[in-house]
Protein backbone atom coordinates (compact mmCIF):
# COMPACT_ATOMS: atom_id res chain seq x y z
CA UNK A 1 0.00 0.00 0.00
CA UNK A 2 3.01 2.37 0.32
CA UNK A 3 3.60 2.04 -3.10
CA UNK A 4 0.04 2.92 -3.80
CA UNK A 5 0.15 5.87 -1.78
CA UNK A 6 3.27 7.26 -2.71
CA UNK A 7 1.93 7.20 -6.43
CA UNK A 8 -0.86 8.84 -5.71
CA UNK A 9 0.87 11.58 -3.08
CA UNK A 10 3.41 12.59 -6.26
CA UNK A 11 0.79 13.42 -8.42
CA UNK A 12 -0.63 17.18 -8.67
CA UNK A 13 -3.96 17.50 -7.76
CA UNK A 14 -5.74 20.65 -6.49
CA UNK A 15 -9.43 20.77 -5.84
CA UNK A 16 -11.31 21.49 -9.55
CA UNK A 17 -8.11 20.21 -11.55
CA UNK A 18 -7.70 16.73 -10.16
CA UNK A 19 -7.20 15.20 -13.66
CA UNK A 20 -3.60 13.66 -13.18
CA UNK A 21 -5.12 12.30 -9.87
CA UNK A 22 -7.72 10.53 -11.28
CA UNK A 23 -5.44 9.27 -13.97
CA UNK A 24 -3.34 7.56 -11.30
CA UNK A 25 -6.47 5.65 -9.73
CA UNK A 26 -8.10 4.82 -12.68
CA UNK A 27 -5.16 2.72 -14.07
CA UNK A 28 -4.55 1.33 -10.33
CA UNK A 29 -8.45 0.05 -10.64
CA UNK A 30 -8.37 -1.27 -14.15
CA UNK A 31 -7.80 -4.60 -13.30
CA UNK A 32 -10.62 -4.94 -10.43
CA UNK A 33 -12.93 -3.05 -11.60
CA UNK A 34 -15.56 -1.19 -14.13
CA UNK A 35 -13.70 2.48 -14.00
CA UNK A 36 -16.04 5.67 -15.18
CA UNK A 37 -15.35 9.44 -15.02
CA UNK A 38 -18.42 11.41 -14.29
CA UNK A 39 -19.33 14.85 -15.82
CA UNK A 40 -17.68 16.61 -13.02
CA UNK A 41 -14.69 14.38 -12.64
CA UNK A 42 -15.43 11.98 -10.26
CA UNK A 43 -13.72 8.67 -10.64
CA UNK A 44 -16.48 5.93 -10.03
CA UNK A 45 -15.12 2.15 -9.97
CA UNK A 46 -17.98 -0.42 -9.58
CA UNK A 47 -15.66 -3.76 -8.37
CA UNK A 48 -15.94 -6.91 -10.19
CA UNK A 49 -15.64 -10.58 -9.05
CA UNK A 50 -15.96 -14.13 -10.60
CA UNK A 51 -15.30 -15.99 -6.61
CA UNK A 52 -19.08 -17.14 -6.13
CA UNK A 53 -20.28 -14.75 -8.45
CA UNK A 54 -21.62 -17.95 -10.65
CA UNK A 55 -20.04 -16.14 -13.94
CA UNK A 56 -18.22 -18.73 -16.23
CA UNK A 57 -14.39 -18.60 -14.90
CA UNK A 58 -12.40 -15.52 -16.30
CA UNK A 59 -15.52 -13.74 -16.97
CA UNK A 60 -15.71 -11.01 -14.81
CA UNK A 61 -19.11 -9.39 -13.40
CA UNK A 62 -20.07 -6.35 -10.92
CA UNK A 63 -19.85 -8.30 -7.62
CA UNK A 64 -22.67 -8.92 -5.78
CA UNK A 65 -25.25 -9.56 -8.04
CA UNK A 66 -26.49 -12.15 -6.47
CA UNK A 67 -29.86 -12.20 -4.65
CA UNK A 68 -29.83 -12.22 -1.10
CA UNK A 69 -32.81 -13.23 1.50
CA UNK A 70 -34.99 -10.42 0.80
CA UNK A 71 -34.03 -9.83 -2.76
CA UNK A 72 -30.48 -8.20 -4.41
CA UNK A 73 -27.81 -7.37 -1.99
CA UNK A 74 -27.64 -3.57 -0.92
CA UNK A 75 -25.45 -1.61 -3.11
CA UNK A 76 -22.27 -0.30 -0.70
CA UNK A 77 -20.57 3.15 -1.59
CA UNK A 78 -17.06 3.97 -0.49
CA UNK A 79 -16.15 7.41 -0.70
CA UNK A 80 -12.56 9.50 -0.59
CA UNK A 81 -12.34 12.79 -1.85
CA UNK A 82 -9.17 13.09 -4.99
CA UNK A 83 -8.07 16.61 -4.37
CA UNK A 84 -5.64 18.71 -1.72
CA UNK A 85 -6.38 21.92 -0.06
CA UNK A 86 -4.23 24.81 -2.33
CA UNK A 87 -3.50 28.37 -3.20
CA UNK A 88 -5.05 30.46 -5.76
CA UNK A 89 -3.84 33.48 -7.14
CA UNK A 90 -5.98 36.40 -6.71
CA UNK A 91 -3.19 39.16 -7.66
CA UNK A 92 0.31 39.49 -9.29
CA UNK A 93 2.24 42.78 -7.74
CA UNK A 94 3.98 45.37 -9.15
CA UNK A 95 6.99 43.59 -7.19
CA UNK A 96 6.36 40.25 -8.62
CA UNK A 97 4.72 38.92 -5.48
CA UNK A 98 1.47 36.53 -6.44
CA UNK A 99 -0.90 36.77 -3.67
CA UNK A 100 -3.33 34.02 -3.28
CA UNK A 101 -6.69 32.77 -1.71
CA UNK A 102 -6.51 28.84 -0.03
CA UNK A 103 -8.57 26.72 -1.03
CA UNK A 104 -9.59 24.13 1.35
CA UNK A 105 -9.15 24.13 5.15
CA UNK A 106 -5.31 25.57 5.40
CA UNK A 107 -4.19 27.09 8.50
CA UNK A 108 -1.62 30.39 8.14
CA UNK A 109 0.19 29.14 10.69
CA UNK A 110 2.09 26.52 8.49
CA UNK A 111 2.09 28.53 5.38
CA UNK A 112 5.25 30.49 5.58
CA UNK A 113 8.67 28.86 4.49
CA UNK A 114 6.32 26.28 2.24
CA UNK A 115 7.58 25.24 -1.50
CA UNK A 116 4.41 25.21 -3.59
CA UNK A 117 4.49 24.52 -7.16
CA UNK A 118 2.30 24.83 -10.02
CA UNK A 119 0.51 22.56 -12.71
CA UNK A 120 3.62 23.12 -15.49
CA UNK A 121 6.57 22.93 -12.43
CA UNK A 122 6.96 26.41 -11.51
CA UNK A 123 7.92 26.43 -7.35
CA UNK A 124 7.63 28.98 -5.61
CA UNK A 125 8.19 29.89 -1.56
CA UNK A 126 5.05 31.07 0.56
CA UNK A 127 6.20 34.29 2.58
CA UNK A 128 5.18 36.68 5.28
CA UNK A 129 4.88 40.48 5.02
CA UNK A 130 8.00 42.22 6.01
CA UNK A 131 7.47 42.98 10.11
CA UNK A 132 4.81 40.64 10.58
CA UNK A 133 3.86 39.70 14.09
CA UNK A 134 2.49 36.60 14.37
CA UNK A 135 -1.40 37.27 15.88
CA UNK A 136 -1.93 39.29 12.53
CA UNK A 137 -0.74 36.49 10.12
CA UNK A 138 -3.51 35.63 7.68
CA UNK A 139 -3.72 35.13 3.50
CA UNK A 140 -4.22 38.64 3.34
CA UNK A 141 -0.37 38.98 4.35
CA UNK A 142 1.30 36.49 3.06
CA UNK A 143 2.44 35.80 -0.78
CA UNK A 144 4.05 33.69 -2.99
CA UNK A 145 7.84 34.41 -4.03
CA UNK A 146 9.18 33.02 -7.70
CA UNK A 147 12.49 34.75 -7.44
CA UNK A 148 12.08 37.09 -9.89
CA UNK A 149 11.60 40.87 -9.66
CA UNK A 150 8.88 42.55 -11.53
CA UNK A 151 4.90 42.07 -12.16
CA UNK A 152 6.39 40.77 -16.14
CA UNK A 153 8.49 38.19 -15.27
CA UNK A 154 6.76 36.59 -12.92
CA UNK A 155 2.73 37.11 -15.41
CA UNK A 156 5.62 34.64 -17.76
CA UNK A 157 5.40 32.27 -14.82
CA UNK A 158 1.97 32.63 -13.67
CA UNK A 159 -1.25 34.68 -13.49
CA UNK A 160 -4.45 35.14 -11.60
CA UNK A 161 -6.43 32.10 -11.79
CA UNK A 162 -3.16 30.07 -11.60
CA UNK A 163 -3.07 27.39 -8.84
CA UNK A 164 0.11 26.21 -6.39
CA UNK A 165 0.21 23.01 -4.07
CA UNK A 166 2.56 22.36 -1.54
CA UNK A 167 5.35 20.18 -3.13
CA UNK A 168 5.06 17.26 -3.61
CA UNK A 169 6.25 13.63 -1.69
CA UNK A 170 5.86 11.36 1.03
CA UNK A 171 8.79 11.51 3.38
CA UNK A 172 9.53 8.70 6.31
CA UNK A 173 9.33 10.32 9.95
CA UNK A 174 10.00 7.28 11.96
CA UNK A 175 7.30 5.41 12.20
CA UNK A 176 5.18 7.72 10.56
CA UNK A 177 4.44 9.21 6.76
CA UNK A 178 4.12 12.73 5.92
CA UNK A 179 3.50 14.73 3.43
CA UNK A 180 1.40 17.49 1.78
CA UNK A 181 -1.04 15.32 -0.05
CA UNK A 182 -2.13 12.72 2.44
CA UNK A 183 -5.06 14.88 2.85
CA UNK A 184 -6.62 12.45 1.19
CA UNK A 185 -4.84 10.31 -1.08
CA UNK A 186 -4.24 8.29 2.17
CA UNK A 187 -7.85 7.77 2.20
CA UNK A 188 -7.96 6.58 -1.42
CA UNK A 189 -4.75 4.63 -1.48
CA UNK A 190 -7.20 2.96 1.66
CA UNK A 191 -10.12 2.52 -1.03
CA UNK A 192 -7.59 0.85 -3.63
CA UNK A 193 -6.21 -1.81 -1.62
CA UNK A 194 -9.94 -2.63 -0.20
CA UNK A 195 -10.82 -3.06 -3.85
CA UNK A 196 -7.68 -5.64 -4.65
CA UNK A 197 -8.35 -7.21 -1.35
CA UNK A 198 -11.89 -7.87 -1.98
CA UNK A 199 -12.19 -8.89 -5.66
CA UNK A 200 -9.07 -11.59 -5.08
CA UNK A 201 -11.85 -12.69 -1.89
CA UNK A 202 -14.69 -12.60 -4.10
CA UNK A 203 -16.92 -9.61 -2.49
CA UNK A 204 -20.74 -11.04 -2.36
CA UNK A 205 -22.11 -7.17 -1.96
CA UNK A 206 -22.28 -4.81 -4.89
CA UNK A 207 -19.48 -2.14 -3.94
CA UNK A 208 -18.88 1.17 -5.96
CA UNK A 209 -15.87 3.35 -4.97
CA UNK A 210 -16.01 6.62 -5.25
CA UNK A 211 -13.04 9.28 -5.63
CA UNK A 212 -14.51 12.71 -5.36
CA UNK A 213 -13.43 15.90 -6.77
CA UNK A 214 -13.61 19.45 -4.79
CA UNK A 215 -13.34 17.61 -1.43
CA UNK A 216 -11.58 20.39 -0.02
CA UNK A 217 -13.92 22.85 -0.18
CA UNK A 218 -16.73 20.75 0.50
CA UNK A 219 -18.93 17.79 -0.80
CA UNK A 220 -19.65 18.85 -4.12
CA UNK A 221 -18.28 15.86 -6.00
CA UNK A 222 -19.26 13.54 -3.53
CA UNK A 223 -22.92 14.26 -3.15
CA UNK A 224 -23.89 13.95 -6.95
CA UNK A 225 -21.99 10.76 -7.20
CA UNK A 226 -23.84 9.49 -4.29
CA UNK A 227 -27.36 10.91 -6.01
CA UNK A 228 -26.62 8.73 -9.06
CA UNK A 229 -25.58 5.12 -7.43
CA UNK A 230 -28.26 5.53 -4.97
CA UNK A 231 -26.35 3.30 -2.14
CA UNK A 232 -28.03 1.82 0.43
CA UNK A 233 -24.98 2.21 2.21
CA UNK A 234 -22.03 5.12 1.80
CA UNK A 235 -19.04 5.13 4.00
CA UNK A 236 -16.65 7.92 3.28
CA UNK A 237 -12.49 7.84 4.85
CA UNK A 238 -10.80 10.81 5.55
CA UNK A 239 -8.33 12.07 7.72
CA UNK A 240 -8.94 12.87 11.63
CA UNK A 241 -7.15 14.99 13.51
CA UNK A 242 -4.71 13.14 16.37
CA UNK A 243 -3.31 14.38 19.02
CA UNK A 244 0.25 16.54 18.73
CA UNK A 245 2.32 18.33 20.49
CA UNK A 246 0.79 20.06 23.56
CA UNK A 247 -2.55 20.80 24.54
CA UNK A 248 -5.29 18.79 22.52
CA UNK A 249 -9.12 18.48 22.39
CA UNK A 250 -8.62 15.22 20.23
CA UNK A 251 -9.04 11.80 22.13
CA UNK A 252 -7.46 10.21 18.58
CA UNK A 253 -3.89 9.15 18.73
CA UNK A 254 -1.96 8.41 15.84
CA UNK A 255 -1.39 4.35 15.55
CA UNK A 256 -4.16 3.24 17.74
CA UNK A 257 -6.05 1.93 14.78
CA UNK A 258 -9.02 3.22 12.81
CA UNK A 259 -11.68 5.82 14.19
CA UNK A 260 -15.03 5.64 13.90
CA UNK A 261 -16.90 9.45 13.62
CA UNK A 262 -19.45 10.24 15.72
CA UNK A 263 -20.07 13.69 14.78
CA UNK A 264 -18.22 16.33 12.88
CA UNK A 265 -19.85 19.78 11.84
CA UNK A 266 -22.94 19.25 9.84
CA UNK A 267 -22.83 15.27 10.60
CA UNK A 268 -24.33 12.76 13.11
CA UNK A 269 -23.63 9.60 12.84
CA UNK A 270 -26.30 6.66 12.82
CA UNK A 271 -25.96 4.22 15.96
CA UNK A 272 -26.31 1.55 14.03
CA UNK A 273 -23.86 2.23 11.28
CA UNK A 274 -21.38 2.83 13.88
CA UNK A 275 -22.26 -0.31 16.05
CA UNK A 276 -21.87 -2.21 12.63
CA UNK A 277 -18.27 -0.96 12.06
CA UNK A 278 -17.43 -1.69 15.76
CA UNK A 279 -18.38 -5.51 15.19
CA UNK A 280 -16.40 -5.70 12.15
CA UNK A 281 -13.87 -4.10 13.94
CA UNK A 282 -14.20 -6.84 16.71
CA UNK A 283 -14.51 -9.68 14.68
CA UNK A 284 -11.26 -8.93 12.74
CA UNK A 285 -9.62 -8.36 16.12
CA UNK A 286 -8.60 -4.86 15.13
CA UNK A 287 -7.94 -1.37 17.30
CA UNK A 288 -10.06 1.28 16.36
CA UNK A 289 -10.77 4.62 18.48
CA UNK A 290 -14.04 6.83 18.58
CA UNK A 291 -13.99 10.28 17.70
CA UNK A 292 -15.69 13.31 18.09
CA UNK A 293 -14.55 15.81 15.21
CA UNK A 294 -14.14 19.72 16.99
CA UNK A 295 -16.60 22.25 15.55
CA UNK A 296 -14.14 24.49 14.28
CA UNK A 297 -12.42 21.45 12.55
CA UNK A 298 -12.58 20.63 8.71
CA UNK A 299 -15.20 18.13 7.64
CA UNK A 300 -15.56 15.28 5.21
CA UNK A 301 -17.99 14.17 2.48
CA UNK A 302 -20.06 12.53 4.67
CA UNK A 303 -22.59 15.17 5.33
CA UNK A 304 -23.18 15.74 1.48
CA UNK A 305 -23.25 12.08 0.96
CA UNK A 306 -26.42 11.70 3.35
CA UNK A 307 -28.21 14.10 2.29
CA UNK A 308 -28.05 12.64 -1.69
CA UNK A 309 -31.23 11.97 -3.67
CA UNK A 310 -33.68 10.50 -0.56
CA UNK A 311 -30.93 9.85 2.00
CA UNK A 312 -28.46 7.61 2.62
CA UNK A 313 -26.94 5.86 5.83
CA UNK A 314 -23.75 6.79 6.05
CA UNK A 315 -20.98 6.17 7.92
CA UNK A 316 -17.11 7.92 8.64
CA UNK A 317 -13.54 6.01 8.89
CA UNK A 318 -11.03 8.47 10.08
CA UNK A 319 -7.07 8.01 9.66
CA UNK A 320 -5.90 9.04 12.68
CA UNK A 321 -3.36 12.22 11.53
CA UNK A 322 -1.19 14.29 13.37
CA UNK A 323 -1.45 18.10 11.99
CA UNK A 324 -4.45 17.97 9.82
CA UNK A 325 -4.79 21.65 9.83
CA UNK A 326 -0.72 21.97 8.73
CA UNK A 327 0.42 21.67 5.34
CA UNK A 328 2.11 18.39 6.60
CA UNK A 329 -0.24 15.68 7.90
CA UNK A 330 1.56 12.30 9.04
CA UNK A 331 -0.37 8.77 9.30
CA UNK A 332 0.41 5.40 10.30
CA UNK A 333 0.99 2.99 7.50
CA UNK A 334 -0.52 0.36 10.24
CA UNK A 335 -3.76 2.84 10.79
CA UNK A 336 -4.24 2.99 7.02
CA UNK A 337 -3.79 -1.21 6.77
CA UNK A 338 -6.05 -1.73 10.16
CA UNK A 339 -8.56 0.50 8.25
CA UNK A 340 -8.19 -1.70 5.31
CA UNK A 341 -8.75 -5.05 7.13
CA UNK A 342 -11.86 -3.54 8.91
CA UNK A 343 -13.64 -2.35 4.99
CA UNK A 344 -12.72 -6.02 3.82
CA UNK A 345 -13.96 -7.95 7.01
CA UNK A 346 -17.50 -5.73 6.98
CA UNK A 347 -17.88 -5.91 2.80
CA UNK A 348 -16.79 -9.80 2.61
CA UNK A 349 -19.83 -10.38 4.50
CA UNK A 350 -23.56 -10.80 3.14
CA UNK A 351 -25.02 -7.95 3.78
CA UNK A 352 -29.03 -7.63 4.25
CA UNK A 353 -31.36 -5.21 2.63
CA UNK A 354 -33.94 -6.16 6.57
CA UNK A 355 -31.05 -5.85 8.64
CA UNK A 356 -30.78 -3.01 10.76
CA UNK A 357 -28.45 -0.86 9.91
CA UNK A 358 -31.01 -0.15 6.88
CA UNK A 359 -34.68 -0.48 8.45
CA UNK A 360 -33.77 0.86 12.00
Amino acid sequence: MRETLERLCAAWGPSGREEAVAAEVSALLGPVAAVRTDPLGNVIATLRTVAGSGSPAGVPQAAGQGPGPAGPRPRVMLCAHLDQPSLLVTEVTRDGFLRFSPVGHLDPLYLPGQRVVNREGTVGVVVAEDGLVPKDLGPGKLAIDLGVSGREAAERLSAVGDVFCPAAGVLALGDLLSGPALDDRAGCAVLVETARRLVSAGCPNPVDLVFSVQGAIGPRGARPAAHGLGPALALVVDLAPARGVGKSESTVEVGKGPALRVKEPGYVAPPRVRQLLIEAARAAGLPYQVEVVAPEAATSDAGGVELAGSGVVTGVIGLPARLQRGLTPAVSLADLESTVRLLVELLSRPLDRTAPWVTG
